[in-house]
C-alpha cells in the first residue's frame, strides 16, 4: 500500500511576496482568522503582512483598503 504524505507540497523558489498594508475601515483593533487556523491582529485600523493567503483575504473583504505603496526613492 502506498504511504499518503499529508504535508502540503512548498515551493522552495517561492519569492517572498512584498509587504503591503491594508486599513480596516469597522474596526481599531481585531483579530482575523483564516480558514486555515492561523490569525492575524489588527492594530491602530491597519494590518501589514506579505502572506499571500491574508492578501487575498483582505482585498475581498469590504472592511479593508489597500494603502497605496509608497514610491521608490521618496
Amino acid at each position: 500500500m502506498a504511504k499518503i504524505d499529508a504535508k502540503p507540497a512548498v515551493a522552495t523558489d517561492e519569492k517572498p511576496t512584498q509587504q503591503v498594508t491594508f486599513r480596516d475601515l469597522a474596526f481599531k483593533s481585531r483579530t482575523l482568522v483564516l480558514a486555515d487556523g492561523r490569525s492575524f491582529a489588527v492594530e491602530q485600523g491597519r494590518i501589514q503582512t506579505g502572506d499571500t493567503a491574508l492578501i487575498a483575504f483582505l482585498e475581498k473583504h469590504a472592511d479593508f483598503r489597500r494603502e497605496a505603496e509608497p514610491l521608490a526613492g521618496a
